[in-house]
């Protein structure tokens, strides 16, 4: 027996390290390629393994683990903060996502209870998935990003209701109203508990395990929690996940957050994994085969369908279209939380395999897309804005140069951000003529509230540029990191105003001398700057002058790029 379960964990770790080779080539998730391992080793593939017991004791593990981290992110302080993304945005793109699958599945003869469920599943998105790929790009603080993971935090909690309800189902008999009941008052009792008696316990716990400063008592402590909760949970009468969701919430208002989150992390991502796998073996491919168009037909519902649902969610929360474009299709594709209710319910029959296994397969082929439409949701958005712009930019462009028509020998501030409320803050106190260009309506917003002389409308479009009075300006200065529409920028600048400096702040060092070439007669690397600043205050503080300081800055700042002397500011 030992050798044979050796032989089968040979046979899962290669089949998932083949077939996560073949996906991150192609771009795909982590997860499509768990999935994909699964399905071709497993009982509708070459055979290799059944869903045995172990494998499913294991992938019960890694969604132990998996709800614990969402319990991690469930701040109840970030909730109230955030409550109109989550509560708001959040309750309308399930609820309405619920109803429609709901509806549509009915009229396909599924049972009521049945319908509910896979419009629960199809609700929601994967939150790995998303993280990863916002993070990838940089804009998990962005407006968009910022939606996306208000909506995300409003799924994990919604997914709650339907896994306490399929954990007292009645395989064969359906779900019972009063054990239903039962088990949702029963969680309310245990949310309870974790909020007010067991947050006081778990923290002093933590706090003395922390001061022991031994590691490993710490990451024993992590898995005691995670596993305990889980097996108290299923004791109360409750799923072993929902008592590790507790456990993480409790935790996630502690201080040692992060640290639990880098102990368990690798525990997660490994057992997830294999649930991935189990799921996959599950998954019957000939079904394509079988019923190829209701396979489709659950594709759209998953991709267009909930796209189109968050457009409307959008639009009575008043979001900009191209954001709302933007959300729509980063929360596109399928998530882990859906794989795991159709898994359970098809288990429990709650579904029929007819109904589950294409909405199995449906959501399986969404989460292997879902990176690669995240990254195309900027490119949507920008012919979503350019169709918008062409609207509203003669508004724009006239109240532009309303703003700038008694402006002469100015800045033209790009980008009012993070890095241009600084540099607006200097020229006010200058008394320097200067007028603002700030594209993303949150930051305008707040340099408005601020006081600063922004006008809304993006730099990068030349009628924009015209407006704000680049053929009378002295100076341009841009204040954002993004490398084509900079160059755009920088060309308008040399062919309507050649006399016109042009100031460039860039993230790092990388690509300047592409930046000089395309006009920019300073370029300004972040890392730089904070690196020399932080390096003449260490002077200042070992005894040098002033004088020499910059001096010895100075030199060191010729000697990081020679070539580009005078063109790297300090």
């Amino acid at each position: 027996m030992a050798d044979d379960l050796l032989i089968k964990t040979l046979i899962v770790i290669l089949a998932s390290v083949c077939a996560i080779s073949l996906v991150a080539r192609l771009r795909f998730a982590a997860a499509g390629g768990y999935l994909l391992a699964g399905l071709v080793i497993g009982p509708h593939g070459l055979q290799l393994i059944t869903a045995s017991d172990e494998a499913r004791f294991l992938a019960e593990l890694g969604i132990i683990f998996l709800m614990f981290m969402v319990g991690l992110e469930f701040s109840l302080s970030a909730m109230i903060a955030a409550r109109r993304d989550v509560f708001g945005a959040g309750s309308l793109q399930v609820g309405f996502t619920v109803f429609i699958v709901t509806g549509i599945a009915t009229l396909s003869g599924v049972s009521l209870s049945g319908a509910v469920l896979l419009g629960g599943a199809v609700a929601m998105s994967s939150t790995a998935i998303t993280l990863k790929q916002l993070v990838d790009q940089g804009e998990v603080s962005s407006q968009q990003g910022r939606l996306v993971l208000g909506i995300l935090l409003f799924q994990d909690l919604a997914v709650l209701p339907f896994l306490v309800v399929l954990g007292g189902w009645q395989p064969g008999g359906g779900p019972e109203p009063l054990g239903a009941l039962r088990q949702l008052a029963t969680a309310t009792i245990a949310l309870g508990a974790a909020a007010f008696v067991c947050k006081p316990v778990f923290r002093t716990w933590l706090t003395w395990v922390a001061r022991t400063s031994s590691a490993d008592l710490f990451l024993l402590t992590v898995l005691l929690l995670a596993l305990g909760t889980a097996f108290v949970g299923h004791v109360a009468g409750l799923s072993g996940p929902i008592g590790a969701f507790l456990a993480g919430m409790v935790v996630s208002e502690s201080d040692f957050r992060h640290q639990v989150e880098d102990d368990i992390r690798p525990f997660r991502d490994i057992l997830l994994g294999l649930f991935f796998v189990t799921v996959g073996m599950e998954v019957d491919p000939s079904t394509v085969a079988v019923a190829p168009m209701t396979v489709l037909a659950w594709i759209a519902v998953c991709l267009p369908g909930k796209a189109i649902v968050v457009i409307l969610v959008g639009a009575i929360m008043r979001w900009p279209a191209p954001v709302a474009v933007r959300v729509a299709l980063i929360l596109a594709h399928g998530g882990e939380a859906g794989l795991l209710l159709l898994t359970q319910a098809v288990r429990v029959n709650a579904l029929e395999a007819g109904v589950g296994q294409p909405a199995l397969l449906a959501l399986a082929v969404t989460m292997a897309l879902g990176p690669m439409l995240i990254q195309a949701s900027y490119r949507f958005a920008e012919l979503v804005r350019g169709a918008s712009h062409r609207l509203k930019a003669h508004a724009e462009e006239a109240a532009i140069r309303q703003e700038s028509r008694d402006l002469s020998d100015h800045v033209i501030l790009c980008g009012c951000g993070r890095v241009g409320r600084p540099v607006a803050l200097v020229l006010e106190a200058a008394k320097a003529p200067y007028i603002a260009i700030e594209s993303d309506l949150m930051r305008f917003r707040r340099a408005k509230q601020s006081g600063h002389k922004v006008v809304f409308g993006d730099a990068g479009r030349k009628r924009v540029m015209e407006a704000a009075g680049v053929a009378r300006a002295r100076l341009v200065v841009v204040t954002f990191d993004r490398r084509h529409l900079i160059e755009r920028i920088l060309h308008y600048v040399r062919q309507q105003n050649p006399a016109a400096s042009s100031v460039v702040s860039a993230a790092d060092d990388e690509g300047i001398s592409s930046l000089a070439l395309a006009g920019a007669s300073t370029v300004f690397p972040e890392n730089i700057a904070a690196g020399l600043a932080l390096a003449d205050q260490v002077l200042l503080v070992c005894g040098f002058s002033q004088d020499d300081a910059a001096r010895i800055i100075t030199a060191v700042r010729a000697e990081l790029h020679p070539e580009l002397r005078g063109h790297v500011g300090r």
